[in-house]
């Protein structure tokens, strides 16, 4: 397991900011993550994703379960996850998805592209 905890945006004092970022290898990989993700939050997450090589984790579930708010700049980088993985066969599931959140996919329409399981363990059995 790889554990990146780094993010405060900008703000080292506001432990609000923190966002943190945990790597389950296996196949699926788990990426659970836990933080608001916004633009200047991001950088853990993508750094993260950005790290993961498509051609050998293919398939990525994103375990959103302490992830209270996302912006349109975290919408954006799951797109880009996902255009990536689809790239190679592989896919991007989003699992234990927060209300509001769900709320931002849903406005965007982009649960169509980047769909929802209620856990990590339905997102890997479906």
């Amino acid at each position: 397991m790889r554990s990146s905890f780094i993010g405060d945006g900008g703000n080292g004092d506001n432990a609000a900011d923190m966002v943190a970022v945990q790597m389950l290898d296996g196949d699926p990989l788990i990426v659970r993550v836990t933080g608001r993700l916004l633009f200047d939050t991001l950088t853990p997450l993508a750094d993260a994703l950005a790290a993961v090589d498509p051609k050998v984790h293919p398939r990525v579930i994103l375990d959103l379960g302490h992830v209270p708010l996302a912006d349109s700049s975290a919408m954006s980088l799951l797109v880009r996850t996902r255009a990536a993985l689809a790239g190679t066969g592989g896919w991007l599931r989003l699992a234990a998805v927060q209300p509001m959140v769900k709320s931002v996919l849903q406005i965007t329409n982009l649960t169509w592209i980047l769909p929802v399981y209620r856990t990590a363990e339905a997102a890997a059995a479906d």
